[in-house]
């Protein structure tokens, strides 16, 4: 129902992607492949950022859908520490027949984006060197930034990862209290909250089962504010060993009961629907 739709995959061996993405691809609109996740299960699997030190095997991952694939072939990389090797890098993507490719920019060993700033001139570097589509990732925390990354970097779109997990609303124009603390005159209350956001995100993983583990974990992220005001309801989930929709949704509901709330903020500028839906269509 939500198109473009993306598959991704990571992977190390050129076949056995091809097996795996030919089984989606009457399903989406592209296939992606992960060149830049560097968490350890990355490293211990051989696939994502790990891939960096093996070009040639990147290259031969991309041929193979690029040639045999009857939708386009997407890649999501990270920056090398030199900018002349990232661009030799995308540039290499691209003549393997990558048509989109979203870029990172922290290197490899930058995996916190707290403490590293993504390098917006590295992406701009990228988008300039290259003839296909290229989005943005990293620092993507609110719509502020999305404007500021397309305009500093000139990148056909952005993604944001780390911030969505805690406000799915992020696109919609919704920002978390602790990005609008600076200038809180200029905000108003969005009638939104991340309680709601979560009873949501329950309703859909009704419907389209996920692993039980990851939906402990998006929960913890959408209701980590809620749980550093009401910390013995984060322990109530923390020692329920085995989860059902039923305890989840009580849990909401004593979170609301307690009187906690804690709302997703909206700019109160009348000009910021117009921008907001400009800034979606591109």
């Amino acid at each position: 129902e939500d198109r473009p739709l993306f598959v991704q995959f990571c992977a190390n061996d050129p076949d056995i992607l091809l097996e795996a993405a030919r089984r989606v691809e009457s399903h989406c609109d592209y296939v992606d492949i992960n060149f830049g996740c560097p968490q350890r299960i990355a490293r211990r699997g051989y696939y994502g950022a790990f891939l960096m030190d093996n070009l040639p095997l990147v290259k031969s991952l991309v041929e193979k859908l690029a040639l045999n694939l009857n939708v386009p072939v997407s890649c999501k990389i990270r920056v090398f520490p030199k900018l002349e090797d990232t661009l030799k890098y995308a540039k290499m993507l691209e003549d393997a027949g990558c048509s989109l490719l979203a870029v990172h920019g922290r290197t490899r060993d930058e995996k916190d984006g707290k403490k590293f700033r993504a390098d917006w001139n590295a992406i701009k570097a990228v988008k300039n060197e290259l003839r296909i589509p290229v989005l943005a990732n990293g620092n993507i925390r609110h719509m502020d930034d999305v404007r500021n990354c397309l305009e500093e970097t000139g990148a056909d779109g952005v993604l944001s990862a780390e911030t969505l997990l805690e406000n799915p609303a992020l696109f919609a124009g919704f920002r978390t209290s602790n990005w609008v603390a600076d200038n809180e005159e200029d905000f108003i209350d969005g009638k939104l909250d991340q309680a709601d956001l979560v009873v949501q995100y329950l309703k859909l993983c009704e419907k389209h089962p996920v692993p039980w583990r990851m939906i402990r974990s998006h929960v913890h992220k959408m209701l980590g504010d809620w749980f550093r005001v009401q910390p013995q309801v984060r322990e109530e989930l923390n020692a329920q060993s085995r989860l059902t929709f039923e305890f989840l949704y009580g849990l909401v509901d004593q979170l609301r009961e307690l009187g906690v709330r804690v709302p997703l903020h909206q700019k109160d500028d009348a000009s910021a629907t117009g921008n907001l839906a400009e800034v979606i269509a591109i």
